[in-house]
């Protein structure tokens, strides 16, 4: 009886580690190829690109210098509440990735119409974590 049930149990482990290497890797956050890219947006798309959460706001950004072509990710639709549009300026500041020969960058920080918001911590952690985006104001002065 202990013996089926350690061949069954190893059996199991076997199948999981097959279905876990055969599976792609996700892109995450990677501090060390951030990079900042200044261009003009050329498209606006909302794509699913995580497993069970909802759509992605995608922005293709033509790097002004360069003409290279980049998918950035801003973050789940849901969290991000601005406009963008084709033709105005983006600056981005995030982790580069290639996938299928398309460069992709995970935004952390982007300025837009001269306003900075800031997508992840430093170290790549997303903002949305906690729910929706929210503004925090800081005060200066002591709290009573």
């Amino acid at each position: 009886m202990r013996k089926s049930r350690y061949v069954i149990l190893l059996l199991s482990l076997v199948i999981l580690q097959a279905a876990v290497l055969g599976q792609e890797t996700d892109h995450y956050y990677n501090v060390d190829t951030e990079k900042k890219v200044r261009g003009t947006i050329q498209m606006i798309v909302m794509e699913p690109r995580y497993k069970d959460s909802s759509p992605f706001l995608i922005v293709i950004l033509e790097e002004r210098k360069t003409k290279e072509m980049f998918n950035v990710e801003i973050s789940p639709v849901r969290f991000f509440s601005q406009d963008f549009h084709k033709g105005e300026e983006l600056e981005v500041v995030g982790s580069i990735y290639s996938l299928d020969g398309q460069k992709n960058i995970i935004a952390r920080q982007i300025r837009y119409r001269g306003e900075i918001f800031m997508l992840r911590d430093k170290h790549g952690f997303p903002a949305w974590r906690g729910g929706e985006m929210t503004q925090k104001k800081k005060r200066k002065g002591k709290r009573f």
